[in-house]
């Protein structure tokens, strides 16, 4: 069915059946989101923010990339444009935060610049959000969150609100928690050989 290539299409690889590369993207993005979220809602200083930028490049950047190349091969459109995307958006987002200090000399533009950034992924996100839609429930909620979350952090950055910032990174919180419950639901649906964790299927 249409609505379950997601999770149940499995590529092969020289007549070889591979393992469901979602998992993983959702796990990469879900933990990655969670650190990032944490500093912008407030709840661990910006003192060992450090730990965020590692995870951007290692897990939420090359961890999405590999399953968005995966889902190349399980012919998954939806799988291989989200996970890629999102992969290139921690990396770029990783190396924006390392090299702000070279705007120092312009702050009043600096925060207008990422608000322009951002205002790009929310759109974005609106539309992933829609076709998403037809996928399961659980990973429409996610995108949801998601885009809640890039819409509030949008904000915060162009008007300079810090308020608006902690607002998205607590949807950031919600998008990472939903993910992981996607991911972890489709292992062990893979595992135990039934659905134990429900995500809602898509019936048209």
């Amino acid at each position: 069915m249409k609505d379950e290539v997601l999770i149940e299409e499995k590529p092969t690889l020289a007549g070889i059946e591979v393992a469901n590369a979602n998992p993983l993207g959702l796990t990469a993005f879900a933990l990655t989101a969670f650190t990032m979220s944490m500093f912008t809602t407030g709840l661990l200083p910006e003192s060992v923010s450090n730990v965020g930028l590692a995870m951007g490049y290692f897990f939420g950047g090359a961890g999405m990339l590999l399953a968005g190349l995966w889902a190349f091969f399980a012919r998954s459109t939806f799988g291989a444009t989200a996970y890629c995307s999102y992969g290139f958006y921690f990396l770029a987002y990783t190396y924006y935060t390392v090299e702000m200090e070279d705007d120092a000399a312009n702050p009043d533009k600096t925060h207008v610049a990422l608000g322009v950034f951002l205002l790009g992924w929310t759109i974005f996100t609106i539309c992933m959000t829609i076709i998403s839609y037809r996928t399961f429930r659980a990973l429409f909620i996610m995108f949801v969150f998601l885009t809640l979350d890039y819409f509030f952090n949008m904000v915060g950055a162009w008007a300079d609100s810090k308020s608006a910032t902690k607002a998205g990174g607590w949807f950031g919180l919600m998008a990472a928690a939903t993910a992981l419950y996607c991911a972890m639901s489709i292992v062990v649906t893979d595992t135990w050989k039934e659905e134990v964790l429900p995500l809602g299927h898509y019936k048209a």
